[in-house]
């Protein structure tokens, strides 16, 4: 049986932490496990991940009505697939509150689609208290706290369920994968080409990392599931 559709929310309270590298490793892996994500790009009008994936990204303009309701309906009224949402820093809190005032969590359980909550907690402590407010708020099925080792994290060791780790990859690589023609799914395919010889060891861990830690999503939510329903 496939798995339910899943709504992911790739988020942190600040910026410049990786949150459109970690959309971009979210979205190659599902279309590698043979799904067909479509993407709502909101860094409006940089547009950072529809450079990425022009073909399946909508760029949408939140901080207006008519984007809001754009994300939201589309979602609530073509819930037979799954979407990957790229929210920048600056509209997380606008994003939970629009979010909360549509009951997007309930919503979503009525149309048996499911929400996960990607948060890059930074290095600051104010961070981690942020993150338990959008679980909170967002009311996800499942929360997946992320450390990127290149910006440092206040999550502590020991949290339960899913973390995703990112890696520490240096200036050099970061240019080759940041090229809008590289593209990480055919990296990990087995075209390395693209790559300098000596950066390949360090894509091949950052991204090893990362899809073994996507690949606990299911059965996490899986069990939460059943947590649900059990008497």
């Amino acid at each position: 049986m496939p798995a339910p559709p899943t709504v992911f929310i790739v988020c942190s309270d600040q910026s410049r932490n990786g949150k459109t590298l970690l959309a971009r490793v979210l979205v190659d892996f599902l279309l590698l496990e043979g799904r067909d994500p479509f993407c709502f790009d909101l860094a409006h009008p940089e547009a950072m991940l529809r450079a990425y994936f022009p073909g399946r990204t909508a760029l949408v303009d939140f901080t207006m009505p008519e984007g809001q309701a754009r994300v939201f309906d589309t979602m609530l009224t073509r819930a037979g697939r799954d979407y990957v949402i790229d929210l920048p820093a600056r509209l997380l809190a606008g994003f939970c509150e629009a979010a909360a005032g549509r009951g997007l969590a309930d919503q979503a359980r009525e149309k048996d689609f499911r929400l996960a909550s990607l948060y890059i907690v930074d290095r600051d402590e104010k961070s981690l208290g942020t993150a338990v407010a959008v679980e909170e708020i967002l009311v996800p099925d499942i929360f997946v706290p992320v450390t990127n080792r290149f910006v440092g994290s206040a999550l502590p060791d020991g949290v339960p369920g899913p973390v995703l780790v990112m890696e520490r990859i240096d200036e050099e690589l970061h240019r080759v994968v940041s090229d809008r023609r590289f593209s990480l799914r055919a990296f990990m395919q087995g075209e390395e080409a693209g790559v300098p010889v000596r950066q390949r060891i360090g894509l091949k861990n950052f991204l090893h990392g990362l899809v073994t830690g996507m690949r606990e999503f299911e059965p996490a939510l899986s069990l939460q599931a059943l947590r649900e329903t059990s008497p």
